[in-house]
């Protein structure tokens, strides 16, 4: 995939554009009242008053888009010593290949045809090195706008100059001819900044103008032989701006201004950059020592095998270093999963967006009467959530060329060094007063340390804002204790300890966990659940050392539709204190199977939120989701509509109500043929209400569902081995709106018809073309799927192309996932014609690999017919048609379709149709207490399966279901691999 990073952990709003300073001159604003105001609210002000600490000492990576070495307060810390230790630069952006070398003629050399005056270069084998660096290397989307020297034009081209000045064929030294005068003698010999802190300049400032007409350099990289170097610059601002927040110590202090920096350049000049990069650099620091870690980058969740491997080389990288990682929770928010997932690793924080009143009022003079999250911040789910949530708003460094050297940037990102810098400052006192310094005591204590903010939950803000006060007295009263587990919950079969799960898909009843006792004496554990609905079957466990217990959890959800949150937590009998917690959330969701169609309404504070979940199934035909601002206040408000998909990506993003320019009263997102689960809807109100003189923003918000559809999971079919034909009656639904149309069968295919493999040889960065085939006539569906062999790892994309009546193909689908060589592409009712299938290598580690493509047709054999195939049904109206199908010879489980079509007529939905044949059936029986029964419909035996009543899942143990006494029985369905699918409708 173009798997690239953009941009960062930030959101720019309301950038103060400063007229910039002419060279020498001091900023004419107050750049600190922001700043000041955040670090009153983390409390660091207060601890840097309270014990003089300013992270003396403490070494800080910046993993980001590099850093203006120049700047006046990024020189030195308040002791003397240089802020700025380290510059190392893991892109391509600066790299100069150097390789042509020459000896030069006289006080002269030769590049690329044109005449460089050298004066008295010092060489000490008579050879130097030449190459140029070109401004067109730079993105053309960066701020810097391909102009490095400022002269408002992007074809710059600079003569490098490599030398050997104090051993022979060992270079050493770089000039770069950045007035373009062609005379390398007038230059500054410049040292790989990690030696000497040599910091050059592109383009020369004119002092007389109101801006500054140059910017910064360093040499990040020689290779000894000359061959190449590397300049490292920050072409964007953003990792300025993090180290200002971090470090800074000038006009501006930063949290932690004792701070060294290490500069570690993994992202381009325009936001963009990779994994790769990202992981070296984190690696490198690691290596020499960085005691903090802060990595600002955001939009990281491009798709779960993305993220998995993501996390497992960081979890791997975590594990041979001690170093404190602070990591961006992203502004993919306010949807769930947005946040990075980082649980399980110790030594990692993740990091959320906060404001305070003075904050909204200081940088945007907006009145907001509350402690607030921003709405972009990423959101955990289940085990997951952000650490901690600090600043996300403030003025800090920029770079010299770029508004006067500072600016207001939010974000995530912005968020991040807050962390970092009082690490920073905890760290320092904690290894001045002798105290346990590993990356676990102090995140437990920063953790320990935080506030809940009020209004939002634990997977949206973690512990809560940070109070470095409080953390170093948790560190100090209470720092033995913080980072020792005394237990542990891990779900059954698993080996991973898990600190939660969330119900989104599907929510289950009950939940097997084991418990272990991770400690070296017997201990007993006793379990408590802060919410009624939640429960175990065990009010306590005694274990031995290293032993484990298995506990039901049992959950009795909710009626009303929402986000619910229970934690289960495990104390010491004797000691009393918490040894283990476990968090579930469960989404509860308006069932649109049931209700098509529903409206709601609220009333919400500025930058505060509410969710909403709407359960679409198989066969609607649309989803509309509309959202309405209430215009009968005496001023109207104003909110964003976020939409989620079941996989949880945002579709939808849109604004409502007042507006400076154009004011709209609703919003509406339409999904055709909407993808059966559960979306997501969150209203935000916008944080700038007082703009308009409003206080609150009242809205409604409707939700509707159309065509025809099934209420159950799945419409499966027991077929007796022997049987071919089948007779059933089916029950559908139409949703909102009058449905005038028909229905149509289609099928039958058996699952594993049509399929064919082919293995071809991919090479890094280089687009192969895959096996070439025909779709017949009658087709149903069209699937194309990629797989490595031998477990070769990297990224692959796939595209399918079809031959059009001029004969030329035409892209027409394509995969992407990011860091995946599992892609997939599924077209429904694919026309006829020639298709082939195009591998692109985006990422092969080891240059190559054997990818295995999997192409399979299923066709329509006519075997499903449908009686009374005519609907004229009023909204919400059930519809009661009955399916006749005859049942292949050969084959065990087909799959069909009914096609629902419009009275044009034109296809606007399918539910999927599947028929078992063979396997053992299934019965259920009810008691006259309620209690529900799963048998073997032939033995009669009891049996071991999960089951669904009314949508959610019930475990079966020794053929009883362990359903809650409150549950009125309405659907049982049964889709267990064992045994044929049962659907029973109680009462129906």
């Amino acid at each position: 995939m173009k798997k690239y990073i953009s941009i960062l952990a930030l959101i720019l709003v309301g950038t103060l554009c400063f007229a910039a300073p002419a060279s020498g001159q001091e900023p004419t604003f107050d750049v600190s009242i922001g700043m000041h105001e955040a670090l009153r609210t983390i409390k660091a002000d207060e601890f840097k008053a309270q014990f003089g600490a300013i992270g003396r000492g403490i070494k800080v990576a910046i993993v980001d888009t590099g850093v203006d070495a120049s700047h006046p307060d990024l020189q030195k810390t308040p002791d003397g010593n240089s802020k700025i230790i380290d510059y190392i630069d893991f892109t391509k952006e600066g790299l100069v290949e150097t390789k042509v070398a020459a000896a030069p003629d006289g006080y002269q050399i030769s590049i690329d045809k044109n005449q460089y005056a050298i004066g008295e270069v010092q060489t000490k084998s008579g050879i130097l090195h030449l190459g140029t660096f070109k401004e067109s290397q730079i993105s053309e989307n960066s701020p810097i706008c391909q102009d490095v020297n400022r002269d408002g034009k992007s074809n710059g081209v600079f003569g490098i100059l490599v030398a050997d000045e104090e051993l022979s064929g060992i270079y050493d030294t770089v000039y770069v001819d950045t007035n373009q005068n062609f005379n390398f003698s007038d230059e500054e010999p410049l040292k790989i900044y990690a030696k000497n802190h040599d910091v050059g300049f592109f383009g020369t400032d004119n002092p007389l103008t109101e801006y500054i007409e140059k910017s910064s350099f360093v040499v990040a990289d020689i290779e000894s032989n000359g061959n190449f170097i590397k300049l490292g610059f920050d072409g964007n601002g953003h990792g300025t701006h993090v180290a200002g927040i971090l470090g800074a110590n000038g006009n501006l202090k930063g949290t932690a201004p004792g701070a060294e920096i290490m500069v570690l350049k993994a992202v381009e000049s325009s936001g963009d950059g990779n994994w790769d990069n990202i992981f070296k650099a984190i690696e490198y620091a690691s290596s020499q020592g960085a005691d903090i870690i802060n990595v600002s980058i955001g939009n990281l969740i491009s798709s779960t095998a993305s993220h998995d491997a993501q996390a497992k080389v960081l979890k791997d990288l975590s594990a041979k270093s001690d170093a404190i990682i602070v990591i961006a929770a992203g502004n993919g928010g306010p949807g769930l999963a947005t946040a990075y997932d980082m649980s399980g690793i110790d030594n990692v924080i993740t990091v959320g967006a906060y404001m305070s009143p003075n904050l909204w009022k200081i940088n945007y003079n907006a009145n907001v009467p509350t402690e607030t999250l921003w709405y972009y911040t990423g959101v955990g789910h289940g085990t997951s959530r952000p650490t901690v949530v600090a600043p996300s708003s403030v003025i800090s460094t920029a770079n010299i060329w770029d508004s006067g050297g500072y600016f207001l940037m939010d974000g995530t990102s912005m968020a991040a060094p807050f962390a970092s810098g009082s690490c920073a400052l905890i760290l320092e006192k904690a290894k001045a007063a002798g105290l346990d310094t590993s990356s676990g005591s102090v995140i437990k204590a920063l953790e320990a340390g935080a506030r809940k903010i009020d209004g939002y939950l634990e997977i949206e803000q973690g512990s809560g804002l940070i109070d470095v006060v409080k953390s170093w007295n948790m560190l100090v009263n209470e720092g033995n204790l913080l980072n020792t587990s005394k237990a542990a919950m891990s779900l059954k079969d698993s080996q991973e300890y898990i600190e939660g799960i969330m119900f989104r898909d599907e929510l289950q009843a009950q939940l097997k966990v084991l418990i272990a006792n991770l400690s070296d004496s017997l201990q007993t554990i006793k379990l408590e659940s802060d919410q009624q609905w939640a429960s175990t079957d065990k009010n306590e466990v005694t274990l031995a050392p290293t032993n484990k217990a298995e506990v039901m959890f049992s959950y009795d959800f909710p009626k009303n539709p929402g986000l619910y949150n229970t934690k289960i937590t495990g104390y010491d009998k004797l000691s009393g204190k918490s040894v283990a917690s476990f968090t579930t959330t469960a989404v509860v969701p308006h069932d649109l199977g049931k209700t098509s169609e529903i409206l709601l309404k609220g009333e919400l504070s500025p930058c505060h939120w509410t969710r909403y979940f709407f359960k679409t199934a198989s066969g609607m035909s649309e989803l509309d989701i509309t959202l309405k601002i209430d215009n009968t206040l005496p001023h109207m408000g104003r909110a964003m509509l976020y939409v989620y998909d079941p996989n949880g990506q945002k579709v939808y993003e849109d604004t409502a109500g007042s507006d400076y320019i154009s004011p709209k009263q609703s919003t509406v997102f339409k999904a055709t043929e909407p993808k059966p689960g559960i979306w997501e809807a969150v209203v935000v109100s916008d944080y700038n209400l007082s703009d308009f003189g409003a206080v609150k923003t009242a809205y409604q918000l409707s939700s509707e569902a159309f065509g025809i559809f099934s209420d159950v999971k799945e419409l499966s079919f027991a077929v007796g081995k022997g049987e071919n034909y089948l007779s059933k009656e089916i029950l559908l639904k139409n949703g909102s709106g009058v449905f005038k149309g028909r229905l149509e069968g289609a099928g039958l295919a058996e699952k594993n018809e049509g399929i064919i493999s082919e293995t071809i040889k991919v090479e890094d960065g280089k687009l192969v073309r895959g096996p070439a085939f025909k779709v017949p006539e009658n087709t149903m569906d069209l699937y194309i799927n990629s797989a490595a062999e031998n477990a070769a790892k990297g990224d692959i994309d796939i595209y399918l192309y079809k031959k059009d009546t001029d004969e030329l193909y035409k892209e027409i689908a394509f995969s992407g996932k990011a860091d995946s060589m599992e892609e997939s592409i599924h077209i429904k009712t694919p026309q006829a014609g020639e298709y082939v299938v195009y591998v692109d290598g985006f990422s092969i580690p080891d240059k190559s690999a054997n990818i295995k493509i999997k192409t399979q047709i299923l066709t329509d054999k006519m075997n499903v017919y449908i009686q009374d195939i005519n609907g004229n049904l009023p909204a919400g109206y059930e519809w009661k048609p009955r399916l006749f199908v005859n049942i292949p010879q050969e084959g065990s489980d087909f799959r069909g379709y009914i096609v629902v079509e419009n009275s044009n007529p034109t296809c606007i939905s399918r539910i999927p149709l599947r028929f078992v044949v063979g396997k053992k059936m299934l019965k259920i029986e009810i008691t006259q207490d309620g209690s529900l029964y799963v048998k073997e419909k032939d033995t009669n035996r009891p049996v071991n399966t999960d089951i669904l009543v009314n949508g959610v899942k019930y475990l079966v143990v020794d053929g009883k279901a362990l359903i809650h006494q409150s549950v009125i029985i309405e659907t049982v369905e049964i889709y267990d691999e064992k045994y044929a699918p049962l659907i029973v409708r109680i009462n129906s």
